[in-house]
Parts: structure tokens; C-alpha cells; sequence
């Protein structure tokens, strides 16, 4: 019996070459996460792990490369069709794993010199202070023992020592400041802008989206004191902001990064003393647990408030195609008399149920309101307009909430999204929120996020989301940070099966329904915006306004080229509307009172599927005229801010609403109210009356 070593087979070296690429990528996330992590302990010795690492790595690499090279087909212990293409196809993919590993290995490369320059400043800054201390104590060893004589010499000595490394450590400096040293060392952290940011006050600093910024102070209220590249300085809500890390090219394709600047070494510590004497309030309120850890200032709120871009008043407007003569998202059909359909990939009603186990904001806190708000999100930014949603106590302790599927606007929970061509990273984003005060000071009214969740549209194999209900964690943080627990005090991860199963039930969770649309919705559904969100009520007011659009831009202007402003009240101030439940609900109220005065044979063709134009006609005349009458003369009232969830606003435009209503419904015209001298109107200005065809949400690009 021949005592030679059998020869290994192709399918035997690949699956080698599978280990050790499974090995690689495990090395690629772990480096990725300690480059994100600056402050991550014993960072250097970990850096110079990976590295060796990637040296062992490599010359397993290499020799399994070589043994594949030299095989043969008569090698093969095993008939294989192919033997030669699938051999060249294991070589291709060994050569490219080792072009991964030797820039992960160059990247990697420890430099000396930048190590001992650290180790040099941090031993000189340690030394001064460990010098000061010695000193004071040797002194008084030596006037209780009488050495004066000795400790003198000895302190004067220390002193010119000191001075000597004081003076050694200026120079170095110093020729750092002048660009003597060429040393790449990586200081105070820089941020990169998620969106724009236009100056709202004096002291704000106005920047655009994708610009690089240096963080110069945090403040407790999450308006950061930055620094742009002209050296100009002010507030930038933190909200907006996003590190940047060093080392991007050994970030996965799931976590792309961009790169920190080079600082020098004088900075770096620079910032380090500063970043350790200086503590916001916030760090403070979670250190003695006034809020869950994971509570933030609502990143939705803030977006939705800030600007109109993430409004039904950019979302909901006609955009015009890139040449601007022309709309690229309504057509008018004139066989039908309607709005031509477009259909969409996503077509959605989205049902939120349930918020259970939702920690409590604090103590001496009064809760007024929960909310949730839902938008489009693809993981780095805002894709859709934001929706707002009033959430119920279920408990004593205000730790579930219940949400309405109800007729009005603001309670009901049944939220529609459409999007024509989405990215497989697309979801839903929930954020949730509450609205409250402390306690005896119901004046100062706050919102805090409670945490969010994230369901994608897509399966990982493609396929849109099953109709079906889901249960999804509830997240601490933005959703721009990642691995955030909203009460860390529940280890989602536990070492036993049986405690992981506890754990889970007292996790946050939200659960949300999707459905997909009837008929009756897929028809309106075809002739609203490309990308839109909204609740399921608005939906038959918002088709209608589509084909209003339609009517009055496409077929009744005799010139379809002029751009001169058209009198639509209706059209200018619709879209704003639906940015103000209260006042919608109040429009769908009168607007139902007016059809049901018709006769019964009038309403059931008006309302029914596939209506004729003439009644599609009777609608939309019908709601304009109700809009006129009642709505746009509460629009034009002195009536507060509208801010959901919140008790002050929210009261105050109640009383003005049901006060109009109340003296129009005596006069049975809402007309009639505009004589009323209680009630305050704006001054009159013409462009309340008339609706731009190439505004600035029309050519805004989604």
C-alpha cells in the first residue's frame, strides 16, 4: 500500500477558498467597527491584531492560490465536466480576495512614527501633572524631615527639567502650526449634512447638503455650534448632521462612510481636554435617568416643521418635467374627460395598531399627546413627506398605546403610501413621540422621541412585502444611528433561551398591518403624485384635486405655454390644507353634509365606482364651492399655529373653529362668519388667490 497523500479535489480547495473568504469578510466588519469607533478601548492593539491577521490571511491566500494553479485535470480524483473553466474561476476569485486583503494589510500597516509621537505627547502632558504632584508632596516629607537643603536641589532641578520639556513641546508645536510636520494624525470630528439648512436667525449657519463641517461645541437644546470650510461659524441642528469616519474603502457596501480630515497632534488633544471638561444637559438628565437613554428630540418633527420640502405642499404639488414645458406626473385624457392613470410598483394602505411597552419619559412629567409619524425612508434620508398620527392610552401606566382607524384625519391610523419606482432599500419609517410638559408648568410644552421603526418594502429576495401584520422592535436614537436600545436595561441579548423569550415580551414593539388596495382606492390611487404618503381619508378629496389640476392646467387655459399665475384659490391653498387636520376634518364634514343633501338617487351615482365625468364634474364643484365657504376664510382667521399633540395650540384653533361654524351654521353659510367682529382675519393680499403654475414646489425635483 502506497503511503502517498491523496491528492484534494477542486470542490475540496474551494471550499477552503470559502473559509477563508467567510474569515474575510468577518475581518472586514470587525475593522469597520472599530474605525467608527475612535474611542473604542485598546484601539491600537486591535488595529495591530487585524493587520497580523491579514498577514497570516494573505499566505494562506497565496498557498492556496499556488496549489490551484498547479493542479491538473488528471489531478482531479473525481470526473468533472468544466474541470478547467470552473479551476480558472476559483483562481479569479482567490486573486481578487488577495487584492482585498493586501490593501486591507497597507491600510492597516502600523506607523511608527505617528505611535510614538502619541506616546511622546501623552507621556510629556502626564509628566507635567505627575511633576506638579510629586513636587508638593516631596516638599512636605521634607519640612516634616528637615531636608530642605536636598529638596530644594532636588525641585530646582525637576524645574528646569520641566521647563526644558515645556520649552521642547512649544517648538513642536509650533512648527506644526507653521506646516513643519508632516505628520497624518486625525483630529476634532467632522460631519457631513444630510439636507440643506437655510439660516433662520441671526447666530445659524447656513449650509448645504453633502458639506463637510468641523463640530465645534455640543449644546444641550441639539443645535451644535460648526465650522464650514470658509472658517465661518454657528448653529446647525444635530439632526441634520452625520460623521464622518475615517478609513472608508474597508467599509462594507451596507455601511458606507466618509473620511476624516487630517488634524494635527496639537488639536487632538486640544479637543480631547475639551471634550472631557465640557458635559450637556442631556448627558446629565440620562445620566441620573431623567429620560430613557434612548430618547431624542424627534428627528421628523424637526424635518417636518423646518421647511416645506417634507410637506403634502412640495409632495402633493405637479412637478414639471426636467425641461420645464411640460408636467411629467399629469396627464389629462380627453376621451375620458379624466385624469390619465399612471400606475405605481408600490401601492400600499398601512395600518398602525399598536405601540406596546413604550417607556415613560420621566418622572414629574405630564404626557399630553403620543404620536406617531410615518414617511418613506431608505436608511440615509427622508424620501416622502411625513404623515402624523394620534396615538391612545390602553393602560394605567401609559406604556401601550392603541391607535383609531377613524373617519377623522388626525385619529385615524389607516395611512396609504405610493412611490413609482422605488429602491429595494425603501421602507417605512414610524417614528414615535410624545408631547408634555413639566409638571406645574404646563406652559413650556416639549416633544421627545420615544424611538422609531423601520419596515422595508422588499423582501431580501426582491418581492414586495406580504399583506399581513407585523411586529417590529422599536429602536432608541435617530434613525440615523444604529444598535440604539430605547431602555438598554432589557437585554435583548440574555445567555439562556428561556430569559431571551421574557426579554422579548417586554421589548418595544410597534405593530403595524399592510393591506393591499380594493378597487375603490387603486383607482385614486393611479392619478395622485409619483411619491406621496397620506392618510386613507384624504384620499378621494386629494384624487379629486388631481382632476381639478388636471382641468384647469391642461384643459381649460388657452395658452398652455404662459406661466401667468391662475385665479384658483382652491389649487393654492389645498395642499396646505391637508397639513391641518382640524381644518380638513371640518371639510369633509360640510363637503358630506352637502352631498347628502342631494337626493338619494343623485348621491348613489355621484359616489359610485367609475362615475361619469359629469359626476366626477358635480364633485369637485361640490367640494370647491364648500372650500370657499367654509375653509378658506378659517385659513385666513388669526388662528395659532397648527402643532399636533399640542394642548395649547390645539385648543385655542378648536374655539375659533367651532365659533365660526357655530355662526355659519345659524346663517346656514359659512360666508356669514366673515362679519362676525369676533373673530380676527389677515389683511387681504392677492396672491391668497392665486395658484402658480411653475412655483417653486413644481420644480422642485422629489
Amino acid at each position: 500500500m502506497s503511503g502517498k497523500t491523496p491528492t484534494p479535489s477542486l470542490k475540496h480547495l474551494a471550499k477552503e477558498a470559502d473559509t477563508l473568504k467567510k474569515k474575510l469578510d468577518k475581518l472586514q466588519k470587525e475593522c469597520a467597527t472599530v474605525f467608527n469607533n475612535p474611542s473604542a478601548s485598546n484601539r491600537q492593539d486591535k488595529l495591530k491584531r487585524f493587520y497580523q491577521d491579514c498577514v497570516d490571511m494573505r499566505n494562506d491566500m497565496t498557498d492556496l492560490n499556488n496549489r490551484i494553479t498547479k493542479m491538473t485535470k488528471a489531478d482531479e480524483p473525481t470526473k468533472m465536466s468544466n474541470f478547467d473553466s470552473k479551476k480558472d474561476d476559483e483562481v479569479k476569485r482567490l486573486t481578487k480576495m488577495l487584492d482585498q486583503v493586501k490593501e486591507m494589510e497597507k491600510k492597516l500597516e502600523p506607523d511608527e512614527t505617528e505611535e510614538d509621537y502619541y506616546r511622546k505627547i501623552k507621556e510629556e502632558l502626564n509628566s507635567e501633572e505627575d511633576g506638579v504632584d510629586e513636587d508638593e508632596e516631596y516638599e512636605e516629607e521634607g519640612e516634616e524631615e528637615g531636608e530642605e537643603e536636598y529638596t530644594d536641589e532636588e525641585g530646582s532641578y525637576e524645574e528646569e527639567d520641566s521647563e526644558y520639556e515645556e520649552e521642547e513641546v512649544e517648538e513642536e508645536c509650533e512648527e506644526e502650526e507653521n506646516g513643519e510636520d508632516d505628520s497624518d494624525i486625525k483630529v476634532e470630528p467632522e460631519y457631513e449634512l444630510l439636507y440643506d439648512f437655510v439660516a433662520q436667525k441671526k447666530g445659524d449657519l447656513e449650509v448645504k447638503a453633502g458639506e463637510i463641517v468641523i463640530l465645534r461645541s455640543v449644546r444641550d437644546d441639539s443645535w451644535w455650534v460648526c465650522e464650514n470650510q470658509n472658517g465661518e461659524t454657528g448653529l446647525v441642528p444635530s439632526n441634520f448632521l452625520k460623521p464622518h469616519v475615517k478609513y472608508s474603502d474597508l467599509m462594507t457596501e451596507d455601511d458606507p462612510q466618509t473620511p476624516i480630515s487630517p488634524r494635527t497632534g496639537k488639536e487632538l488633544w486640544g479637543s480631547i481636554k475639551k471634550a472631557l471638561s465640557e458635559t450637556s444637559a442631556t448627558d446629565v438628565l440620562h445620566a441620573f435617568g431623567a429620560v430613557p437613554p434612548g430618547f431624542r428630540l424627534p428627528t421628523s418633527a424637526r424635518l417636518h416643521s423646518l421647511n416645506e420640502k417634507h410637506t403634502l405642499l412640495n409632495y402633493g404639488a405637479v412637478k414639471l418635467s426636467n425641461s420645464n414645458l411640460f408636467y411629467k406626473d399629469l396627464f389629462y385624457n380627453p376621451a375620458t374627460s379624466k385624469v390619465r392613470p399612471r400606475t405605481a410598483r408600490i401601492q400600499k394602505v398601512v395600518t398602525l395598531l399598536e405601540a406596546k411597552n413604550i417607556p415613560l419619559p420621566g418622572e414629574k412629567v405630564v404626557v399630553h399627546s403620543r404620536l406617531a409619524r410615518l414617511s418613506l425612508f431608505d436608511g440615509s434620508k427622508f424620501l416622502s413627506n411625513i404623515v402624523t398620527t394620534l396615538a391612545h392610552v390602553t393602560d394605567k401606566e401609559g406604556r401601550n398605546w392603541r391607535f383609531l382607524v377613524k373617519p377623522t384625519t388626525l385619529e385615524s391610523s389607516e395611512c396609504f403610501v405610493r412611490i413609482a419606482e422605488p429602491s429595494n432599500q425603501i421602507g417605512i419609517l414610524i417614528e414615535l413621540s410624545v408631547v408634555f410638559s413639566k409638571e406645574g408648568d404646563p406652559e413650556k410644552v416639549s416633544e421627545l422621541s420615544c424611538g422609531w421603526a423601520f419596515k422595508p418594502m422588499f423582501e431580501e429576495n426582491g418581492t414586495l412585502i406580504l399583506n399581513k401584520e407585523y411586529d417590529l422592535m422599536v429602536n432608541g436614537g435617530t434613525p440615523f444611528e444604529k444598535d440604539v436600545e430605547v431602555d438598554p436595561s432589557i437585554a435583548r441579548r440574555t445567555s439562556s433561551r428561556f430569559m431571551s423569550l421574557l426579554s422579548r415580551n417586554k421589548q418595544p414593539t410597534l405593530v403595524i398591518k399592510t393591506n393591499a388596495a380594493n378597487n375603490e382606492q387603486k383607482e385614486r390611487f393611479d392619478v395622485l403624485p409619483s411619491v406621496v404618503v397620506g392618510k386613507v381619508p384624504y384620499l378621494h378629496s386629494m384624487a379629486l384635486y388631481r382632476h381639478y389640476l388636471a382641468c384647469v392646467l391642461l384643459r381649460d387655459r388657452d395658452n398652455l405655454q404662459s406661466t401667468e399665475p391662475v385665479f384658483e384659490p382652491f389649487l393654492a391653498h389645498f395642499p396646505q390644507l391637508l397639513e391641518m387636520p382640524d381644518l380638513t376634518d371640518l371639510l369633509l364634514e360640510r363637503w358630506d353634509l352637502k352631498l347628502k343633501s342631494k337626493s338619494r338617487t343623485d348621491r348613489f351615482t355621484l359616489l359610485a365606482k367609475n362615475a361619469p365625468s359629469r359626476d366626477v364634474e358635480v364633485l369637485v364643484n361640490t367640494l370647491v364651492s364648500t372650500f370657499t365657504e367654509w375653509i378658506y376664510p378659517l385659513m385666513h382667521a388669526h388662528l395659532p399655529t397648527y402643532k399636533a399633540g399640542y394642548p395649547n395650540s390645539i385648543k385655542k384653533r378648536a374655539e375659533l373653529i367651532s365659533a365660526f361654524k357655530i355662526k355659519g351654521e345659524q346663517k346656514n353659510t359659512g360666508l356669514a362668519a366673515m362679519l362676525d367682529p369676533s373673530i380676527e382675519y389677515e389683511p387681504f393680499d392677492m396672491k391668497e388667490l392665486s395658484f402658480s403654475v411653475n412655483g417653486p414646489q413644481c420644480i422642485a425635483a422629489v
